[in-house]
């Protein structure tokens, strides 16, 4: 099948623009919208989309399967809130340097490789929240090694104030994850953890203790655990 191309183009003031998983027939929908604002792409169906010119989006919604998902951060060089769930890799360094609100969703295979990239690339990031997208219904468990930032990065040192962990199974390397942010986060106000509740009582009591028991670099932090 020929892959066919529709570009959507306006040089007017467009502020928000949204797609919700288009069906993908051997088509690629291209977005130039240089005016655009507000950002909402959910594609769990394939590189149905190319992102080009949108220097002025201050929040986006990604939700996508996607092979270039460089690119498409690359789109967004003014983007101060974002919410992720991406099904590839991110591998190249590139500032996000206005981000200071990013969600991280729980549902992507090797999320916490995501997780790493992120906190490297977003030296402004004061905001940091880890859930789950209402079109899933499932949480990847870590699979591998958690390999944090070779250096403490930017943002932990100088701004992230609030870190949030919804879905929180406190096994190993989820316990690595929290232990290194509260380690180094040295300007955090809030960290909240809401363990799972299919654990009994008793073991999500243990999880809540295991908490409290790190290390926090930030005297002024305040756990809530659900």
């Amino acid at each position: 099948m020929l892959e066919t191309t529709t570009t959507i183009c306006h040089r007017g003031s467009i502020m928000k623009f949204d797609i919700f998983n288009p069906i993908k027939y051997g088509n690629m929908i291209v977005i130039n919208v240089p005016s655009l604002k507000y950002l909402s792409l959910v594609d769990f169906n394939g590189d149905s989309y190319l992102c080009e010119n949108m220097p002025e989006v201050i929040e986006a919604i990604v939700k996508v399967v996607h092979k270039s998902p460089m690119k498409l951060l690359g789109s967004l060089p003014s983007v101060k809130n974002l919410y992720l769930c991406l099904t590839n890799s991110l591998q190249h360094q590139i500032g996000i340097y206005h981000l200071v609100h990013l969600e991280l969703c729980q549902d992507s295979p090797g999320w916490w490789g995501l997780l790493t990239w992120m906190l490297d690339n977003s030296p402004k990031l004061q905001v940091l929240k880890l859930g789950k997208c209402k079109e899933r219904c499932f949480i990847s468990s870590i699979e591998s090694h958690w390999r944090g930032p070779i250096s403490v990065p930017e943002c932990l040192r100088l701004h992230l104030s609030t870190f949030e962990w919804k879905y929180y199974n406190g096994r190993d390397e989820e316990k690595k994850i929290v232990a290194y942010i509260l380690k180094n986060a040295r300007q955090l106000k809030t960290a909240a953890f809401s363990v799972q509740r299919v654990f009994p009582m008793k073991e999500r009591f243990q999880k809540h203790k295991e908490v409290v028991s790190l290390h926090r670099a930030s005297s002024s932090c305040k756990l809530m655990l659900d």
